[in-house]
């Protein structure tokens, strides 16, 4: 198998569950000095063509990236075009034991840029590595609380951050709040909550998106679609809001939902009331699990479109969507399915990873810094793993997009 590298991404969260970030890394380890120097150059590359189109997008965006900064790029100042405000470095200490080193990113933290300092000795804390440190990463250790708590309580109350890494589950992130620490990295974010494990079914709202999107998908009439709506003002609102958006592009507003529907038309709709869905519960869906949800839909679109039918590239787009359906909704997977029809392919896909989808499914997944190898998925379906690259950023670009 030939050598690829792809790029994941693992989200921070703080105590309120809120995105904070993300942290873009490789999937494999760095085989080299000289190849982790170029792998960084290449994934700054990605993120300024990707993650943002232009200038005042760069700027503006409320989610900090996080790279890892080697000391020889620091010394080159190659992290020069990507925008201070959303942008922090990962740096060990090793690096700032070189003086020159010490006085780069000293300068980069005066010019506003974030640094994450990793590798302190917590018991040892060196106020010269400190005073440069916006940030510092910490390793959480479920076994060891009390001796935790006395460690982390001399940063509690300080400017600096603490990012507890190796958080496993809910609960962990529970115990990583109460000593004070304030973000969190770990794939804790994909498990169930235990009141999502106590969920009582789906709500009222959710009902009525699920069977507005079986309307939809069967091409009902748009009188049945139509009357369908009337019966729930939030969604109706919500979607003359959508579509009369600047965002949008129309020159002309639309007052009535027929005029909705006629000017969206089925495909876009669906879609739409899809995403909608994946907000439908307050209670159980996180920014995250959503963000991650649509990143999961656009990037198999993506990826699909130039492999596969539209019809199929759509399929795809409901396949990452709904791969998450159980966990954004506060139901099983089976639960959430007998809801709507989908076709088999899809079923297929979202309950065994199997049949046409699966692959371009099992690749989304594997991006989420994941100990799985998306390069064998990528090598299966024969993608070269630029176009996986920026499919994935330009996904994830999407997805961030939609908040607005």
């Amino acid at each position: 198998m030939s050598y690829v590298r792809l790029v994941v991404r693992e989200p921070l969260l703080d105590t309120q569950q809120q995105v904070v970030g993300y942290q873009f890394s490789w999937m494999q380890d760095v085989l080299s000095a000289a190849d982790e120097i170029d792998d960084t150059r290449k994934l700054i590359d990605l993120i300024l063509s990707t993650l943002n189109s232009n200038d005042d997008e760069l700027s503006s965006s409320k989610y900090i990236r996080f790279l890892r900064a080697p000391a020889a790029l620091l010394l080159e100042d190659a992290f020069a075009l990507l925008p201070p405000r959303n942008t922090s470095l990962i740096v060990t200490v090793d690096d700032l034991a070189d003086e020159a080193v010490y006085a780069e990113v000293k300068v980069l933290r005066k010019a506003g840029y974030g640094i994450l300092l990793r590798g302190v000795d917590m018991k040892d804390l060196n106020p010269k590595q400190l005073i440069l440190s916006t940030a510092i990463e910490v390793y959480f250790d479920p076994n060891n609380f009390a001796s935790q708590a006395r460690i982390y309580g001399v940063l509690k109350n300080s400017p600096i951050r603490m990012l507890a890494r190796r958080v496993s589950n809910w609960q962990e992130y529970d115990a990583c709040c109460t000593l004070g620490l304030q973000s969190f990295a770990g794939q804790f974010y994909l498990l169930p909550k235990e009141a999502v494990l106590n969920s009582n079914g789906l709500n009222p709202s959710q009902i009525m998106l699920l069977q507005l999107m079986e309307l939809v998908r069967n091409n009902a009439e748009i009188h049945q679609i139509e009357e369908k709506l009337k019966h729930d003002p939030a969604i109706s609102y919500k979607l003359l809001h959508y579509i009369n958006s600047a965002g949008f592009g129309l020159g002309f507003e639309i007052e009535s939902m027929r005029h909705a529907i006629q000017v969206l038309g089925y495909n876009p709709l669906y879609r739409w009331l899809s995403v909608l869905l994946a907000s439908a519960n307050p209670t159980t869906a996180s920014l995250v699990l959503m963000q991650t949800a649509i990143t999961r839909g656009r990037m198999t679109e993506l990826l699909g479109k130039a492999y596969l039918s539209k019809s199929d590239a759509e399929n795809l787009f409901i396949t990452g969507m709904f791969s998450l359906l159980d966990r954004l909704l506060g139901v099983s997977m089976e639960q959430a399915l007998e809801q709507i029809q989908l076709p088999d392919a899809v079923l297929d896909a979202l309950i065994s990873r199997e049949g046409i989808y699966a692959p371009f499914l099992r690749l989304a997944e594997a991006c989420e810094a994941s100990s799985d190898a998306p390069e064998q998925q990528s090598c299966e379906l024969n993608i070269d793993a630029d176009t996986v690259n920026r499919a994935h950023l330009s996904a994830l670009a999407w997805a961030q997009s939609l908040e607005a």
